[in-house]
């Protein structure tokens, strides 16, 4: 893949550098916020490794530009800012991923993998619709009953995978490997929390409709007791 690494600490990116073209990717490295969110403004990167405390802007407002500029690469956020408000912060910015420092390299390059599995699905997938539900991975917009509604990224990435196999049960850690990138970093909490935001999104999407879609909306996502989650079955039943 070709990544660009946004990191003002030279020792560390260099030696991200070395150990991500070890492993076949070609590295651009920046040290810049000004002139990272430039080269991502101009260039089809594969990747963004982004830090976020950078000389002149940090990778919060570099990223909340890039997706206003519907610039739609997979970003892996670094900080030594640990705490949760940071990491919500990061996420809702337009962050695919997140990680605190210090870190291990072979947790980044589990993560860096995962990202990329996804964005290679994402490009090779067409406008998936289940119901009244259409997603555009490519573009990154989610519509119901033909309006686009806004997620939050995680959302965004568990409905994607919950249209693109509908009748699938996903378990908890399926959920959190497909969704997360690791079934070792993300609790049940969260995972719970992310089904209950995006449920109530979807219920709300499908009250404004007009049409009654399922007999109570808030179950758009259903509980499989024992097993997991998928798209309720009359949903997927009545698909046109």
């Amino acid at each position: 893949m070709w990544i660009l690494l946004v990191e003002d600490e030279k020792q560390l990116a260099r030696s991200l550098k070395r150990g991500l073209e070890e492993e076949g990717h070609v590295v651009e490295v920046m040290h810049d916020g000004e002139e990272a969110e430039l080269q991502g403004l101009v260039n089809d990167y594969d990747m963004v490794i982004l830090d976020w405390r950078l000389p002149h802007r940090d990778g919060k407002q570099i990223l909340e530009h890039w997706r206003a500029e519907e610039r739609t690469f997979p970003v892996l956020m670094l900080t030594a800012l640990g705490d949760l408000d940071h990491k919500v912060s990061g996420l809702d910015a337009g962050a695919d991923d997140y990680m605190g420092k210090p870190f291990s390299f072979e947790e980044l390059l589990a993560r860096v993998r995962a990202l990329g599995r996804r964005s290679s699905e994402m490009q090779n997938d067409e406008v998936v619709s289940v119901g009244p539900i259409e997603l555009d991975a490519r573009k990154h917009w989610v519509k119901v009953c033909g309006i686009k509604r806004s997620l939050r990224p995680k959302e965004f990435i568990l409905l994607e995978l919950l249209l693109g196999e509908p009748e699938t049960v996903f378990s908890k850690t399926q959920l959190a490997e497909r969704v997360w990138g690791s079934a070792y970093h993300v609790s049940d909490n969260t995972i719970e929390a992310t089904i209950s935001t995006l449920r109530q999104k979807l219920a709300e999407s499908f009250d404004e409709c007009g049409k009654i879609f399922l007999e109570d909306h808030s179950q758009v996502i259903e509980t499989i007791r024992g097993a997991g989650y998928r798209l309720h079955s009359d949903l997927i039943n009545n698909n046109e």
